[in-house]
């Protein structure tokens, strides 16, 4: 790997310690605070422990080798000394696993509440141009990465660096300089090669990583959209599309295995060599008489307590490279922003009469491709618009516009004379209820998704919101009422029951304004009658804004706007639109003609 590469790979691994760094260390809570300092005791206790077994059993067998009653006191005294270090080692050892498990699962807790509310934050912007399936695994993967990180470095390098530092201490300290040099160059030039070779190794995963993700979010989109699918009978092609990806990433997993392989291989021959080379000075040694059969027992139980774990590094950095690389992504859903936020001296909306009003007000998605053109028009308190154009015309735009979804471009978008910019975005969404044109509901109950308006109502708040919608009378008819599961996205419901639970729990918010969003586009005209009926009783002396395909549904409405190309061409009332004889009355009479060939048929 190029010098460049490993360099921005260090650079990387270093921003996402410092991201981490307040996850991992639980400074707002002293109590896990307190686990995590006596976590790091029990690991350093055991480590010595884990040391001084094998200077207690050379010991033994310097004395049992030479023989004699007048020392058997002494080798029974040390036996029982060994049997009790290695006990009391493997009871901390459980109980540290005891008392760092609540600082665990906090962490699991912390790192998953943080990235749903920061995901939750993020702009539609954002939303629409991910995949649900990949943001999904995104997360799922980087809270397994932390896990893996925080439990290697506490339980697996911290105790192997300790280890290690005791055992070099020993051996300089009784016998020859030179076992420490062989045994630091050992591991000097194992760790060399760990590092290369996981660089190499982490560039193939992290492709693959990000094939992976890929494959998993066209996996859960296909499964999402299984009616269409079936409709087109387009099961093989769905499944040649996600074998494909999956091809891409089998491919960049055997380039990881061969160089996973390669490295192992460099490893076990570096380690073979350090272990001759130490067990043949103390062999010389032994024969030699400088060294006693203790002396060699200790060097050999040291050797293979510091070149086993070693063994094991290379698993270990293997794992947590790949762990780096999962939470790598998922610090990247943390680093991005909101187009729309608050601002430094934004404060609460203060919306009393809910009067609208969109100031010279252009907007684009795209530089390149303007929606709106220096939109201008208000909507007294308690008066109803309409917003009528052809598909394209910037209609839905108004509407995100106004619920803060985006900010406009120039100009401004205004609620009681306030430009909703200097207002925090979660008041200027609580003043308004929307119904969409499509209600995607939770897989929960029916008294789950009406009280999602307001997770505090009461259950009788909630049955009034539902009679306003005219929803509680088939709520009851059914066998489990308000428990009733709707299924995945409501698919147990049928479309019109769908819209009554969106206008219920739009109702239950007790909003200031009402955002209709071809809430009855969807719909058979009978069942659009029906709910148009709902929706003018439930709005009734509240703002609002009605953005319709259908014209028979803003015909009420005491101004109506006919958007095209995202500029205003016409405005008015019903009537007066009709007599005008313009844009607007060529839709109603196209309309019209559609309905009587639909009533003919």
């Amino acid at each position: 790997m190029d010098p460049e590469t490993m360099d921005l790979a260090r650079r990387q691994d270093v921003h996402v310690w410092r991201m981490l760094r307040p996850f991992l260390w639980p400074c707002q809570d002293p109590g896990l605070r307190t686990r995590m300092v006596v976590t790091l005791l029990l690991i350093g206790a055991t480590s010595a422990l884990g040391t001084l077994t094998p200077l207690v059993m050379a010991m033994v067998v310097d004395i049992l080798a030479t023989g004699g009653n007048t020392v058997a006191w002494l080798a029974y005294a040390l036996l029982f000394t060994y049997c009790a270090v290695f006990t009391l080692n493997r009871v901390i050892e459980t109980w540290r696993n005891y008392i760092y498990g609540p600082l665990e699962q906090r962490l699991n807790r912390r790192i998953r509440l943080a990235v749903l509310r920061h995901v939750h934050e993020l702009s539609l912007r954002y939303h629409i141009s991910r995949k649900t399936g990949q943001v999904s695994r995104i997360i799922d993967n980087g809270v397994r990465g932390m896990e893996q990180i925080l439990n290697m470095m506490v339980f697996m390098i911290l105790p192997l660096v300790v280890e290690v530092g005791i055992v070099v201490a020993v051996l300089k300290t009784k016998f020859m300089v030179s076992y420490t040099l062989v045994l630091f160059a050992t591991a000097v030039i194992y760790s060399v090669v760990l590092v290369i070779g996981s660089e190499i190794l982490r560039k193939h995963q992290r492709a693959a990583v990000t094939e992976s993700a890929a494959a998993h979010g066209k996996a859960v989109d296909s499964l999402l959209n299984y009616e269409t699918v079936k409709y087109f009978g387009n099961e093989r092609y769905v499944a040649d599309r996600y074998d494909d990806d999956l091809q891409r990433v089998e491919r960049l997993q055997l380039k990881a295995l061969y160089s996973r392989t390669m490295t192992g291989v460099l490893q076990v021959v570096i380690m073979g060599a350090g272990l001759t080379v130490m067990v043949l000075m103390a062999g010389r040694e032994a024969l030699a008489g400088t060294m006693t059969v203790g002396g060699f027992v200790l060097v050999n139980a040291y050797v293979m307590q510091v070149l086993a774990p070693l063994g094991r590094m290379g698993m270990l950095y293997r794992g947590l490279k790949q762990a780096f690389t999962d939470v790598e992504q998922m610090m990247g859903l943390l680093l991005e922003t909101s187009e729309v936020a608050d601002g430094a001296d934004a404060t609460p909306l203060s919306a009393s009469g809910g009067a609208i009003a969109f100031r010279n007000v252009s907007f684009a998605y795209d530089v390149r491709r303007p929606i709106l053109e220096d939109i201008s028009f208000e909507v007294p308190a308690g008066t109803s618009m309409g917003l009528v154009g052809a598909s394209g015309s910037g209609k839905t735009t108004i509407g995100r516009l106004l619920f803060r979804f985006y900010d406009p471009d120039t100009g401004s978008v205004e609620i009681d004379g306030a430009d909703i910019r200097t207002a925090t975005v979660a008041s200027v969404r609580a003043a308004i209820g929307v119904v969409p044109q499509d209600a995607v509901l939770f897989n929960d109950t029916l008294l789950y998704n009406i009280a999602f308006g307001s997770p505090g109502a009461s259950r009788g708040e909630i049955e009034r919101a539902a009679k306003l919608a005219q929803l509680h009378d088939f709520v009851a008819a059914l066998p489990d009422g308000y428990d009733t599961v709707v299924g995945e996205r409501g698919l147990k419901l049928s479309g019109g029951e769908k819209q009554r639970v969106a206008i219920a729990r739009a109702v239950l918010k007790r909003p200031r304004i009402y955002l209709f969003d071809e809430a009855t586009s969807a719909l058979d005209s009978h069942t659009e009658r029906a709910i148009q009926d709902d929706l003018r009783e439930v709005s009734r002396g509240t703002t609002t804004l009605i953005i319709a395909h259908r014209l028979s549904t803003v015909v009420h409405a005491a101004q109506i706007l006919v958007l095209e190309n995202g500029r205003i061409v016409e405005r008015g009332m019903h009537d007066s639109l009709l007599r005008g004889g313009g844009r607007y009355a060529a839709l109603w009479l196209q309309q019209q003609k559609r309905l009587e060939l639909e009533a003919a048929d």
